[in-house]
């Protein structure tokens, strides 16, 4: 029996482990430069993903779950002019058809989409659709009650108005917004109080 529990208690802290790097920007210097060439420095938040966090996220994107490998340690990124906040940075992953799609996202002050970029896309037609502007503009500008107005009735995939802006790309507009989704409701759960008093 104590074997047993040692060998749990070695699983739980290995998957743990994993959870940590699951969401992690890469070289956040430059990827962060890209999105806010006219920052100074940039200040970085550590919060973790809990099952308290995952079960918010439950009531809130029903049929939008986190997954378990989520768990863990993730960062918020503040883009700084002088001591000034000009936005945000985190980078959220997200299932798709062709694998496992990192996505780096930039959040203004009042926690609006204002760019985004593909940090892993096992796809480069989809990539190169997403990079357009026409695609980006169905997210830029919007906060997350206006982004889930755009998700059909099943609560998983993008309506019809998103679907025909995708031009013929309706997977990767799902993952985008799902994605896009959950990046901004964990902003305002896990850094919501920091991000007041900046």
């Amino acid at each position: 029996m104590k074997i047993l529990s040692i060998l749990l208690m070695l699983i739980l802290i290995s998957s743990n482990v994993n959870a940590i790097a699951y969401c992690s920007l890469r070289d956040p210097v430059s990827q962060i430069a890209k999105l806010y060439p006219q920052k100074t420095n940039q200040l970085s938040i550590v919060k973790t993903v809990d099952d308290n966090t995952r079960a918010q996220v439950q009531i809130a994107l029903p049929s939008n779950d986190l997954h378990f490998s989520e768990l863990g340690q993730h960062t918020l990124y503040i883009a700084m002019l002088g001591k000034n906040a000009l936005g945000y940075v985190h980078v959220r992953s997200e299932q798709s058809d062709w694998g496992l799609v990192e996505i780096v996202w930039a959040i203004d002050k009042n926690l609006r989409v204002s760019n985004f970029t593909f940090q892993r896309c096992r796809s480069p037609q989809n990539k190169k659709i997403a990079e357009g502007s026409d695609f980006k503009d169905i997210f830029i500008g919007k906060n997350y009650q206006e982004l889930k107005q755009l998700l059909s009735n099943d609560g998983i995939t993008a309506n019809k108005y998103v679907l025909e802006k995708a031009q013929n790309a309706p997977e990767l507009a799902n993952v985008v917004l799902r994605c896009a989704l959950k990046t901004l409701l964990l902003t305002e759960i896990l850094w919501g109080d920091e991000l007041k008093k900046l």
